[in-house]
């Protein structure tokens, strides 16, 4: 018996040391303050800026701290200089990254100013009228730890012939400067659109809550398909707002309007959701069978990169990311626009998987950890949760996922075994027959 008691008391005491280490590992996590950014499109040729960047930085007891930095090439950062007095840095232009070493001073202003050149920008929109900069591609235009939450005051400056969009709310005057201070943002979600405002039209719809919709000029869409666009936009909205139980609109989340649509007429033809706007194809939309490929933009607010933080790179990465909001986006489909438009969508989702089943190409869901294979992330994916959907019901299903976002938004790092786990947790053993079909090589 004094035995257990020991062994009890031991345990105890291990439990406590572990977490005391926990708590001490989370407090010594980098700080950084006073984030300001000043960006400027003036005199700049086509997919450049020059930035200037300022932060203050507490290595709170760290010998280094790593930030993305940089588009993987030579010329992607041109002319950087920083006040390296207090300190010294290393810039590593494979790995997109700068790593700040401490020399003496826990506390560093690190101030650094450089000319940015976004390829990737140029050869997605370079023949375009609008330019976007977007980390999401891998081009890192100014620095930051990712999946951290930071404080940021962002300055932008632009010729009189463009005009600026953003992820988040800016101020502006006449003088073509915007202005904005944002709290907690999720570090990687600056994302920046120049658009040439004589290729471009503006319309404001309200739906309610205002709605721009930027259009090219030339290339517009008819009405039907306009009245579409508001009517679908409206519902999903809705939809979404009522299966996640948080409305569109949400303080908490950083999302503080409806979104901007930008139509663009760039090469790349993906419709991209940047928490202030969606981006899409002029093309696409204005000819096009049907536009719910834009309903599933308008889920990313709840489900997406910019909530469900799991890395590139990691097993089912895309199946968190964009499988579970292909799926709901059917569910809207099947539950707003009704069951005729569900089968036909459904069809078409068997259809295209057939065309791959048993290629090189079919792989294991899990094992797409890039964004490269749109067939077995949208449709084999998709299709997977279908047949569980038909087993446990739709919106049983439906509830687990909206309890996974509830539960694992914003939080870090996220796995695709937590939504397995969850699954078998309300449903005993059907977590496990998902992970059956998401792993194999052919459905």
């Amino acid at each position: 018996m004094r035995h257990k008691v020991q062994d009890r008391h031991m345990s105890k005491i291990i439990f406590i040391a572990t977490l005391m280490m926990m708590v001490c590992h989370l407090t010594m996590a980098e700080e950084i303050k006073n984030y300001t950014l000043d960006i400027s499109k003036v005199n700049q040729e086509a997919s450049n800026l020059h930035v200037k960047c300022s932060f203050l930085l507490d290595f709170q007891g760290k010998d280094s701290v790593s930030m993305n930095f940089g588009g993987g090439q030579e010329f992607s950062i041109d002319n950087l200089n920083i006040n390296s007095g207090e300190f010294e840095y290393e810039l590593y232009l494979e790995s997109k990254s700068i790593v700040f070493r401490k020399v003496s001073s826990q506390k560093i202003f690190v101030n650094m100013n450089y000319s940015y050149t976004n390829l990737s920008s140029f050869f997605i929109y370079g023949k375009g009228d609008a330019e976007l900069w977007e980390t999401s591609f891998g081009e890192y235009f100014y620095p930051y730890v990712p999946n951290t939450f930071m404080d940021v005051a962002l300055n932008v400056e632009t010729p009189d012939s463009l005009s600026l969009i953003c992820s988040y709310p800016l101020d502006s005057d006449d003088t073509m400067k915007y202005s904005g201070k944002f709290s907690r943002i999720l570090s990687q979600s600056l994302t920046l659109a120049f658009i040439r405002d004589e290729a471009y039209q503006r319309t404001d719809e309200y739906i309610p809550g205002k709605l721009p919709i930027y259009q090219i000029k030339d290339m517009q869409c008819g009405k039907e398909r306009y009245d579409e666009l508001l009517a679908l936009t409206e519902a999903a909205i809705v939809f979404f707002g009522k299966v996640y139980g948080e409305d569109y609109i949400s303080a908490e989340r950083n999302v503080t309007a409806l979104p901007v649509y930008l139509f663009h007429n760039g090469e790349g033809f993906s419709n991209r959701y940047n928490i202030g706007f969606i981006s899409a194809s002029q093309e696409k939309f204005s000819t096009k069978p049907d536009i719910y490929p834009l309903m599933h933009e308008i889920g990313h607010r709840w489900l997406g990169e910019w909530t469900l933080l799991i890395d590139d790179g990691q097993p089912g990465a895309y199946f968190i990311k964009e499988t579970l909001n292909e799926f709901m986006t059917l569910m809207f489909i099947r539950y707003v626009c009704g069951n005729a438009y569900y089968e036909t969508q459904l069809d078409w989702c068997k259809a295209e998987y057939e065309k791959i089943k048993g290629t090189p190409q079919d792989e294991p869901v899990v094992n797409v950890v890039t964004n490269n294979n749109n067939t077995v992330i949208y449709r084999k994916g998709s299709l997977a949760l279908i047949r569980i959907a038909e087993q446990i019901g739709y919106g049983e299903l439906m509830s687990v996922i909206s309890r996974f976002y509830k539960e694992y938004a914003g939080k870090y790092p996220l796995k695709y075994t937590d939504f397995i786990d969850m699954l078998n947790e309300s449903h005993a053993g059907v977590g496990d027959q998902l992970d059956q079909l998401l792993t194999a090589k052919s459905l």
